[in-house]
C-alpha cells in the first residue's frame, strides 16, 4: 500500500469518527475512530519525514 493510500484511508477513518460524533449514533465508536485516524495521520507524517531523511542520506553519504 502506498503512503497516499494510507493517508486517504486514515482521513476517511477520521471523518467517519467525526460523522458518528456529530450524528450522536455511537459516541464511543466515534471517539475511537477519531483517535485512531488522528494517530494514523501523525504516524504517516513522521514516516514521510523519515523516508525523506533516508533518501537524503543515500544521495549524500558523506554529509
Amino acid at each position: 500500500m502506498s503512503t497516499r493510500t494510507l493517508a486517504v484511508l486514515s482521513a476517511l477513518v477520521l471523518l467517519a469518527g467525526i460523522v458518528l460524533l456529530v450524528a450522536d449514533v455511537v459516541p464511543v465508536v466515534g471517539y475511537a475512530m477519531l483517535g485512531i485516524g488522528g494517530v494514523l495521520l501523525v504516524s504517516l507524517a513522521f514516516y514521510a519525514i523519515g523516508v525523506s531523511e533516508d533518501r537524503d542520506r543515500a544521495r549524500h553519504p558523506h554529509g
